[in-house]
């Protein structure tokens, strides 16, 4: 019995450990080492649908606007999906399978903005139907378009080529794939061999400003594009954005 108690108690011990080595890991995981080089001249939104306030995307988008100065501007469903991950797969097919589209709450007009950052979770191999809503309802034209998304392993898909057909008006840049699901796991202190971060957006924007710069100089177009995943080919996965 004794010996069954101590092994219990370095059992425990190791655990506590782990579990604060993993906080501090994370912690320093998401401070941005980097810094921004060069800004898209304009008023910027970074308009973002994600599953929850919390999720990955909204992550990501405060990311973006933390750095560019753009003004947040989420995406909210009217009937908001369930919070059962099983539903809400069940809910956002039945939405692909009529318009694609879900009706959403008033967004402000983007009149007065001239990049508007976009992003969303990647669900069957596009943009969610709230995001589809406000392609829908908005107009792009003369503004410059970013877009971003988050997937859980399926990759970008088609997405970017779909942001590309939603907005034949204004100029799109190719944007940025963040894995979401690292960032889940991270924080779950799980173990993944790649970590997202703060960072990566940094660079990513940093890219995109300095190609946009030489295209205005050269008058070329010169898109930039990071995939942090390994694209499943041929199959389009289901993701449900944390």
């Amino acid at each position: 019995m004794k010996v069954l108690l101590i092994i219990l108690g370095v059992v425990v011990v190791a655990a506590i450990a782990f579990m604060a080595g993993c906080r501090i890991l994370a912690s320093r995981s998401t401070e941005a080492t980097v810094g921004l080089t060069a800004k898209l001249p304009g008023k910027i939104a970074v308009v973002y649908y994600s599953q929850s306030k919390v999720g990955n995307t909204a992550t990501v988008a405060k990311w973006i606007a933390k750095h560019t100065g753009g003004e947040l501007v989420p995406i909210e469903a009217v009937e908001a999906y369930p919070d059962a991950y099983g539903e809400t797969l069940k809910a956002a097919k039945k939405d692909m399978e009529n318009d694609g589209t879900r009706a959403i709450k008033s967004v402000p007009s983007l009149d007065g903005y001239d990049v508007v950052f976009i992003g969303s979770p990647i669900w069957y191999g596009t943009y969610a139907p709230p995001v589809a809503e406000f392609f829908k309802t908005h107009s792009f034209a003369g503004k410059t378009v970013v877009p971003f998304c988050t997937h859980g392993g399926g990759g970008s898909d088609r997405y970017f080529a779909d942001v590309r057909k939603a907005c034949p008006a204004a100029t799109v840049k190719d944007g940025l794939t963040i894995r979401g699901s690292n960032q889940v796991e991270r924080r779950l202190c799980t173990g993944v061999t790649v970590h997202h971060t703060e960072d990566d957006v940094v660079n990513w924007l940093n890219a995109v400003f300095a190609a946009t710069a030489a295209s205005a100089t050269t008058g070329s177009a010169m898109d930039f594009q990071t995939d942090t995943s390994k694209t499943k080919e041929g199959k389009a996965v289901t993701i449900k954005d944390p």
